[in-house]
């Protein structure tokens, strides 16, 4: 395989993952460590990807800006299905924070007939929200991402620690046994801090997700309350929910 296909190829694999290991990638491309390291770093100088400590995550803005309105526009059948359980679980008169991904953006057209206190750091969702005619809407102050339309930093950090809500509805990048992660530090601050707010906090994550890391990490496993997923982990994720408390939800049984 010629040089460039590689690189073509790793740039796809981290573009479609976020995230990912040096190890996973020697297995993908069935080449050395070392030629993947030299691939990485060849990547990072093209400002595509950003190296880790053992592996690369994605660097390119207009990577994520393609990727979060792709995600955003796209009607996924898994993500719909994880997002119509999750609207099953919110009382009716209930207080709930929304971060700023795009599964809780699903999420809210089927709390429709429901009176919902909302808060949210994202102006799309904030949006969404506002065409719920039984939902309130506070919108958090803060330094607004310009491309993907969220708030963050001190600011909403600070009046995110004035509120407590029933339920904190949280859009999950990666989660293991190890916690539950973000591939960016200012997102993974505003998460961290919603997380401490709700008395019930329920993470949303497709299987793909499950036994994967990110760049930052947004709190352990014990302080999420539930986990809802479309398809069974493994035995050894499930041990580790269960010793951390946490209620595993599946879409498909």
């Amino acid at each position: 395989m010629f040089i460039e296909d590689r690189l073509n190829r790793i740039k796809k694999i981290i573009q479609e993952n976020k995230s990912v290991s040096i190890e996973t990638l020697v297995s993908r491309m069935g080449v050395s460590k070392d030629t993947i390291r030299r691939d990485l770093i060849r990547l990072e100088q093209d400002n595509v990807i950003k190296r880790t400590h053992g592996g690369a995550v994605i660097n390119s803005r207009d990577a994520l800006i393609f990727d979060y309105s792709q995600r955003s526009g796209t009607l996924n059948p898994v993500k719909e299905q994880i997002a119509k359980k999750a609207a099953e679980l919110i009382q009716d008169n209930a207080s709930v924070i929304f971060d700023a991904s795009t599964t809780v953006e699903a999420v809210i057209p089927k709390l429709a007939d429901k009176h919902i206190l909302a808060i949210t750091n994202s102006l799309t969702n904030a949006n969404r929200l506002a065409k719920n005619a039984t939902t309130d809407v506070k919108i958090l102050p803060g330094k607004l991402h310009k491309e993907q339309l969220f708030l963050f930093g001190s600011e909403t950090i600070q009046k995110l620690a004035e509120y407590h809500v029933d339920y904190v509805l949280l859009g999950i990048f990666a989660i293991s046994d190890k916690g539950v992660f973000i591939h960016t530090e200012e997102e993974g601050l505003v998460k961290r801090q919603m997380v401490m707010q709700g008395t019930r906090v329920i993470a949303l994550a497709d299987n793909s997700k499950i036994n994967t890391t990110g760049f930052f990490k947004v709190c352990d496993l014990s302080l999420i309350d539930c986990l809802i997923t479309d398809i069974r982990p493994d035995d050894s994720f499930i041990q580790a929910l269960q010793e951390s408390d946490v209620e595993l939800i599946l879409t498909a049984t």
